[in-house]
């Protein structure tokens, strides 16, 4: 019977160490697929994207914006002189 206990204990230890990589895997992946945040007003809100290529062939990038994910010019506003 004493024999099983270190089997358990490192069960017990894969177990939870599958579920803590897939939560840290699910949480970096959010990080990574999510856009950025717009770097200047967006010009017009009706073209809304899922990724990055949805708006390449129109010269724009997909970025995160107050009226959701949209296709935008995304350029830094100018410094003030």
């Amino acid at each position: 019977m004493a024999s099983l206990l270190p089997l358990q204990v490192l069960l017990v230890l894969c177990v939870a160490l599958q579920l803590l990589s897939g939560s840290l895997k699910e949480r970096f992946l959010k990080y990574i697929l999510e856009p950025p945040p717009c770097r200047s007003e967006p010009e017009d809100c009706s073209r809304f994207c899922m990724v990055q290529e949805d708006c390449k062939a129109q010269g724009l990038s997909c970025c995160a914006a107050s009226c959701g994910i949209i296709c935008s010019l995304n350029i830094p506003p100018e410094p003030p002189n």
